[in-house]
């Protein structure tokens, strides 16, 4: 029943709403400026691999960035980086980049976006815009800028664009992080609502694009916390994992494969899943395997329910790991008239890359029918 699927924990803690103060000091610390040639936007910091960053802006931040041409991160302690960008990736047919910049030996570790869910996001929810306007006759140099409101409406528009807010915001402020009540990101801040004599004037609405839209197709494991888990530190790897799997529930509940997959940290190209019956798997063959077995399942109207019963974690080496989880799989085509139970025994072998766990390989084994 479930053998392409991967299994959950639901913990029931609920994450405090955080300060202003707190919103704006995480704020501060994952926003950055990018300056290009004549122009100036904002963008969050996502991932460390090693010396270099991941930056995730508004691809019409950097549209008019040729390659070769000198475009900088300025990260809050005011240091530039970058000179000329190792790596850009414009997303098509969405207004999102991602790049990448290397920092020099001396400089500090950069605190990274804790990413939330935004389909979890209601209008009228509380959030937060962070950016750097740029400079004119009032604004004279480049000043943090943090604003707060509300979401008033959600929807599926063009360029990837699915949320609309009330925050007052400026240009130059596109490609900010936009974060929701826990200090999460939850979407990236986007175009301006109107054009007033070819000016663009962020009047009244303002647009942006939602995480999970982003992510969805970023060429880079993401993980998603869910609503109710306290973004604390991944101090050790059982927290990590502890966060890791609270954030499953909504997404399996979904079982949209690309957003699952696109969610856990796999190493595309070493990953490898050995199934019950014996067959290796490569990453691309388990993506297209979930994708038609969860769609089998919808077509059914079957609903899951997820039970634990062990989860283990042996440790070879400080960079290695090996997960093991027992679940049991009850599933219903009506509320209350139970279908069928299985249970099964997966091992997953995590990695540690330059400060990132990331799963390599995982096989099945099918305790009963």
């Amino acid at each position: 029943m479930a053998s392409a699927w991967l299994g959950a924990i639901a913990l029931s803690r609920r994450a405090r709403a955080l300060s202003g103060r707190e919103i704006r000091d995480r704020a501060a610390a994952i926003t950055v400026q990018i300056q290009a040639a004549g122009s100036s936007g904002s963008g969050v910091l996502l991932q460390r691999q090693g010396n270099r960053y991941a930056v995730l802006t508004a691809k019409h931040v950097v549209d008019a960035t040729q390659p070769g041409e000198e475009l900088y991160a300025v990260t809050s302690d005011g240091r530039f980086h970058g000179g000329v960008v190792q790596e850009m990736v414009l997303l098509a047919g969405l207004d999102v980049a991602l790049l990448w910049f290397a920092v020099a030996p001396e400089a500090p570790d950069y605190a990274l976006a804790v990413v939330g869910n935004s389909d979890a996001l209601v209008e009228t929810d509380r959030i937060y815009v962070a950016g750097f306007p740029q400079t004119g006759l009032a604004i004279t140099r480049p000043t943090f800028t943090i604003t707060q409101g509300v979401v008033t409406g959600k929807g599926t528009y063009e360029r990837g664009y699915g949320l609309i807010d009330d925050n007052v915001t400026q240009t130059g402020m596109s490609g900010g992080p936009i974060l929701n009540q826990q200090g999460q990101l939850v979407g990236i801040h986007g175009l301006a609502e109107q054009v007033v004599q070819g000016v663009p004037v962020k009047a009244g609405l303002s647009l942006g694009i939602p995480i999970q839209t982003a992510i969805a197709v970023l060429p880079i494991a993401v993980p998603v916390l869910s609503p109710e888990d306290p973004p604390a530190p991944a101090d050790t790897f059982d927290q990590f994992l502890d966060r890791y799997y609270a954030a499953l529930p909504r997404l399996l509940e979904k079982r949209d494969a690309l957003s699952l997959y696109s969610f856990m940290p796999i190493h595309k190209e070493r990953f490898r899943y050995r199934t019950r019956t014996g067959k290796v798997q490569d990453y691309n063959a388990r993506l297209v395997g979930a994708t038609e077995f969860y769609q089998r399942s919808l077509a059914r109207g079957e609903s899951w329910t997820i039970l634990f019963d062990e989860i283990s974690i042996h440790r070879p080496d400080p960079n290695r790991a090996l997960v093991t989880h027992r679940e049991t799989v009850k599933w219903s085509l009506w509320p209350g008239l139970l279908r069928g139970v299985s249970r099964r025994q997966e091992t997953y072998e995590w990695e540690r890359f330059d400060h990132q766990w990331m799963i390599v390989s995982g096989s099945e084994r099918v305790l009963d029918d």
